[in-house]
């Protein structure tokens, strides 16, 4: 197995998404998870003024929002979905190990109502970050992890889009 060493902490770990996460190119970052969240947890507490101030902007655009979803919600979803993550077309193994999502980002003007959930793997879920689900599946193919470009296939990438 491929191994790569983080820039920040100097350790060396296994070169897998789980460990690394991805830039938007696709390509696995220069810091591992750990330093990551580290950071954010650093700035979580050096900046509460700041957070505080997103907070309730994310509130505003979007009430409840940040409540989460209980398991009906996601039961729901799995049942509908037939158990298929639509950002990779995989089994979902049960309702409560995949997360909510919205199709259409509320940082893109999505609005946050049952109609525009998703119930998606978590490594999904981070991947998708803030795209659309079209727009995911187009990364997808970018990125090499659709290589058959199942999201054309499926009618999940509009035939017009080119690559």
């Amino acid at each position: 197995m491929l191994s790569k060493k983080c820039t920040r902490c100097g350790e060396v770990k296994p070169a897998t998404l789980d460990l690394w996460g991805s830039t938007p190119s696709g390509n696995l970052r220069s810091y591992c998870n750990d330093c990551m969240n580290k950071q954010s947890r650093d700035y979580e507490a050096n900046n509460k003024d700041k957070r505080k101030a997103r907070d309730a902007r994310r509130a505003a655009a979007a009430p409840g929002a940040r409540q989460g979803f209980g398991s009906a919600v996601k039961e729901d979803l799995w049942a509908k979905q037939g158990g298929i993550c639509p950002c990779c077309l995989q089994a979902i193994i049960s309702s409560e190990s995949g997360e909510v999502d919205h199709m259409k980002p509320l940082s893109k003007g999505g609005k946050h109502d049952a109609s525009n959930f998703l119930l998606a793997h978590a490594r999904c879920n981070r991947d998708k970050k803030d795209k659309t689900l079209e727009e995911h599946w187009e990364w997808r193919v970018k990125v090499g992890h659709d290589v058959e470009n199942i999201g054309r296939k499926h009618g999940l990438i509009p035939s017009g889009n080119s690559n």
